[in-house]
């Protein structure tokens, strides 16, 4: 399997080559076609993207100034930051940036850090499962790549299952496999993948045992010594580091907590808004960095640009992360309002609480189809509603292409109707590779927490097991 991917990277290098690219271009796109292939395809070596040649109608060689909220003086920049300076100081001065009597202030504090922490999760989501799982990936899967061909090795050299050569090291053929004898009983390969399967066996179990005691050994640091240690230096409180994954755990009103509806529009409500036009953001972005993957094509390279390709990959993980948080937070939002609102015997806390039918309540209790149900409702209105989004802001996106790309203004035009075509598919509800439906399904059977998302599926050629 490794020679099988070293001929396959051979393979994109030599494809690279015979197009006569520039030494520095041929670096730069081997060097992030790897990373490409690491992070997107969890290590497969996927040969690069040949794209067709574009006619004259779609390039311009147009240097395009910054489009508007780019291209305002610098001028306004510094009267509106010493606009700021001013509100701040005189906020300070007269007391009302802190007092209780002026809770604007506090509360824009609370909106924005709320949104924050999403994001924040959001982005931690992407770099821990796309880019520290797909490292993790491409390691395990060396690692078991190797513990086959040592197994492998060792029956040919110790048995004489296969062919070897002068210096009686194992042959290998023109793919880089093993040159087995040929068996007539077929009993040899049925024990060889046996060995194989019950080494890497004893590898996966090893390595999670040991993953789990580094976390067992890092938690008990934490708490016994990084904390003590905090607390002896800075006076920081022992518990401040245990508690902080806590603190920093994704917003959402308690399930047990009754809030008043107004007060969860007002704490919640509006960070949830505010995500939802980030989130139309990162698929605006999304877009930009599709049409900046082109931009060698455009040059009359026919290669797409691996780096960019990487970033927006990231950037739609992203955004479907910051999605899913979103549709788990309206959830929460919903349930606690609807208890808060309706009195306690209404047939609506039934549902909640548990549904009416007692055969259902035994099987799902906790009102976990009503979650699911309104998990579902939720992301495929935030996904319409992101579709929509984005088609009105053409008039406003469409100079942040031509500004960043070769494209023409009709050019530019035709890659968005294709662009936005391309995420509406991406945002269907039913291809398992989007996680929906299992999401919604773990919810009806475990509960709403089981929402969270897990990893992402980025590679359109890398299946999941």
């Amino acid at each position: 399997m490794a020679g099988v991917r070293r001929d396959r990277n051979d393979r994109a290098s030599s494809l690279y080559e015979e197009e006569r690219l520039p030494e520095q271009v041929h670096i730069y796109l081997s060097f992030w076609h790897h990373w490409y292939n690491v992070i997107v395809h969890r290590g497969v070596d996927v040969a690069p993207r040949v794209l067709p040649r574009y006619t004259e109608v779609y390039i311009s060689n147009d240097i395009r100034p910054a489009p508007y909220l780019l291209d305002i003086s610098e001028t306004w920049y510094c009267g509106t930051l010493i606009a700021l300076i001013l509100a701040a100081h005189h906020g300070v001065v007269e007391g009302w940036l802190f007092e209780t009597a002026y809770p604007y202030p506090r509360w824009a504090a609370r909106v924005l850090g709320r949104v924050l922490l999403t994001l924040g999760a959001a982005l931690l989501s992407t770099l821990s499962f796309e880019i520290i799982g797909s490292l993790s990936t491409k390691t395990f899967l060396t690692a078991v790549t190797s513990i086959e061909d040592w197994i492998s090795a060792f029956l040919i050299k110790r048995f004489h299952w296969g062919e070897v050569g002068a210096n009686g090291e194992p042959l290998r053929d023109r793919t880089n496999n093993f040159i087995w004898v040929l068996d007539r009983t077929n009993r040899r390969e049925a024990i060889r993948e046996t060995l194989q399967g019950l080494a890497i066996f004893i590898f996966d179990y090893s390595a999670t045992f040991f993953l789990e005691l580094g976390k067992q050994l890092t938690q008990i640091s934490v708490e016994r010594i990084l904390g003590p240690a905090l607390y002896f230096f800075f006076a920081i409180p022992v518990n401040f580091v245990p508690k902080l994954l806590s603190w920093l755990s994704l917003p959402a009103p308690g399930l047990g907590v009754i809030q008043d509806p107004r007060t969860l529009w007002f704490e919640y409500g509006v960070p949830i808004v505010i995500q939802f036009w980030l989130l139309v953001l990162l698929w605006l972005l999304r877009i930009l960095f599709m049409a900046k993957a082109e931009r060698l094509a455009l040059q009359g390279w026919q290669f797409i640009d691996p780096q960019m390709t990487i970033y927006w990959h990231l950037i739609r993980a992203t955004g479907m992360h910051l999605l899913a948080y979103t549709a788990y937070q309206l959830v929460c939002g919903v349930i606690v309002a609807m208890k808060s609102g309706l009195p306690q015997d209404s047939w609506f806390i039934t549902v909640i609480d548990g549904p009416l039918v007692p055969f259902l309540g035994k099987v799902m209790p906790d009102g976990r189809i009503f979650a699911a149900a309104l998990l579902f409702a939720f992301h495929w209105l935030l996904r319409a509603a992101s579709v929509l989004g984005v088609r009105l802001a053409q008039d406003f996106w469409i100079p942040y292409i031509l500004w960043q790309t070769r494209y023409s203004i009709g050019g530019a035009a035709t890659y968005w109707l294709l662009c936005v075509e391309s995420l509406v598919k991406d945002l269907s509800l039913f291809e398992p590779e989007k996680r929906v439906t299992s999401r919604v399904a773990m919810t009806a059977l475990f509960g709403l927490k089981s929402s969270w998302p897990a990893r992402f599926h980025l590679s359109t050629v890398v299946r999941d097991d």
